[in-house]
């Protein structure tokens, strides 16, 4: 049973440490996801994400402002 429990916090610790941004990544990835909304959005402000644990996976929240959305075409 001691063992099971160990797994479980080893468990735990190591998804913590990946879920752990440093703030140059999460930079990265604003910037990202800012250019590819640019292409369908006209953007006010900038992009946020906050990474959140579940139980197998994890949930991304991106925010983001609009105030159009661009038109587009769709490639056939």
């Amino acid at each position: 049973m001691a063992m099971k429990k160990k797994k479980t916090q080893l468990k735990d610790i190591i998804n913590s440490d990946r879920l752990l941004l440093s703030s140059d990544t999460s930079e990265m990835i604003c910037y990202d996801l800012k250019n590819v909304l640019l292409e369908y959005f006209n953007l006010e402000g900038g992009v946020s994400i906050v990474v959140e644990p579940t139980k197998d996976s994890y949930q991304i929240t991106v925010k983001a402002t609009a105030v159009a959305v661009k038109s587009f075409g769709i490639i056939r």
